[in-house]
């Protein structure tokens, strides 16, 4: 055999042992318990993801149509010359349940930057139309503001909202013309 092919033959010879007996204690590790040290649970605990939670409220007491949907939005309203960007969002239908509505928000820290200013909003829609929104700015998380948040929404006037029937007794005229949301209407 020449010295080249000899030194050859070992490195294989070598780098196959090698290969057989780091297989051989992987397969072996796997096996073997290992107690955890005193006060130490061993399940891994999930890890939790900051949210804004809340109410949404509406300012007139009626009942919404069951298959209305309550949309909340957390958005970054820090530029005055471009729209919010939508940061976590969660629509829901009611299904026949009434306000006040409890929402909770997740969202991950790395899209929130330190001096953003952070909204929270919500709107209640049916059958694609807006029913009721928030009118007021309501700031969370930064700012020392927190992650709660109560909405009060308020109706949308170009909407009409379905009643009961008024009574006859004790009702009262109204005469002269009414303008609602741009659109003049005469008795």
């Amino acid at each position: 055999m020449k010295p080249w092919q000899s030194m050859k033959f070992w490195r294989v010879a070598g780098g196959a042992a090698l290969v057989v007996s780091l297989a051989g204690c992987a397969h072996q590790g796997a096996d073997v318990p290992v107690p955890a040290p005193a006060g130490v649970t061993t399940a891994a605990a999930p890890i939790a993801q900051p949210a804004v939670q809340g109410t949404v409220n509406i300012r007139e007491r009626i009942a919404l149509p069951p298959d209305s949907v309550v949309t909340v939005t957390l958005s970054d309203a820090s530029l005055a010359d471009a729209p919010s960007r939508v940061i976590a969002q969660k629509a829901v239908r009611t299904e026949g349940k009434q306000a006040p509505f409890t929402f909770t928000l997740p969202f991950n820290p790395s899209d929130i930057q330190p001096n953003a200013r952070i909204i929270v909003s919500a709107a209640i829609t049916h059958n694609g139309q807006l029913m009721f929104i928030t009118d007021t700015i309501q700031e969370v998380i930064n700012r020392g503001a927190g992650t709660q948040a109560n909405l009060l929404l308020v109706p949308v006037t170009s909407v009409a909202i379905e009643t009961a029937p008024a009574t006859t007794s004790g009702a009262a005229t109204i005469s002269g013309a009414a303008t609602i949301s741009g659109a003049t209407t005469t008795p």
